[in-house]
């Protein structure tokens, strides 16, 4: 497999964290999003989109958006990361729908436009509450990480490798400081002293 993507980003992380944590090998290859690299026809022949990451897969077949990626393999794999139970796999797309709509445009967004350079007038006009549903983000992973290990009871799941990317860069330009959350700061320590994980600037997988 083939991932495209862009080394700092958390959607693409998402993706390499998971495979590292099955043990799949997949090639990155890397474009600048911030030289419009993945408007190019041949990127976007891949995801008419524009963004990445889009993983490609061995018969060729492209996938876009991260959550859907991310299940597509664990599916595939029969992943212990998605439970059985009906209950359990619902409350774990519970946390990557919420991901996508209350976390990742609230944590993630603030992070790229203070760290490259990416601030506009309506971006400044915006930052302030951004940061205050980032804020409410955290508090929600907080509460919930203060009576369970992971965010779906006391096994990792998937919704720990969708949240980790994005929470645990929070602090990078300086919107958070994860120091008000100790129960996060638990959960990212958990995950980061698994034998499988890789960190966010880690290109090589297997």
């Amino acid at each position: 497999m083939i991932l495209h993507d862009f080394l700092p980003s958390g959607n693409g992380y998402k993706i390499r964290l998971l495979c590292a944590c099955l043990g799949l090998k997949v090639t990155l290859k890397q474009y600048d999003i911030t030289k419009g690299e993945t408007h190019t026809e041949s990127f976007l022949a891949m995801n008419p989109n524009g963004k990445i990451p889009v993983l490609e897969l061995d018969d060729g077949e492209c996938l876009s958006e991260s959550n859907a990626v991310i299940l597509y393999l664990a599916e595939q794999h029969q992943s212990a990361l998605l439970p059985n139970n009906a209950m359990l796999r619902a409350k774990v797309y519970k946390w990557l729908f919420w991901e996508q709509y209350s976390h990742e445009p609230n944590i993630a967004s603030p992070r790229f436009w203070l760290t490259h350079n990416a601030m506009t007038e309506l971006k400044k006009h915006m930052l302030p509450d951004r940061i205050e549903q980032g804020r409410a983000a955290l508090k929600q992973m907080e509460d919930t990480l203060a009576t369970q290990t992971y965010l779906v009871g006391d096994s990792i799941t998937l919704a720990d490798i969708c949240l980790f990317p994005y929470t645990h860069v929070a602090e990078e330009g300086g919107a958070y400081q994860l120091s008000d959350y100790p129960n996060i700061q638990r959960w990212i320590k958990d995950i980061e002293a698994l034998d499988w994980f890789i960190p966010i600037n880690q290109a090589h997988i297997i």
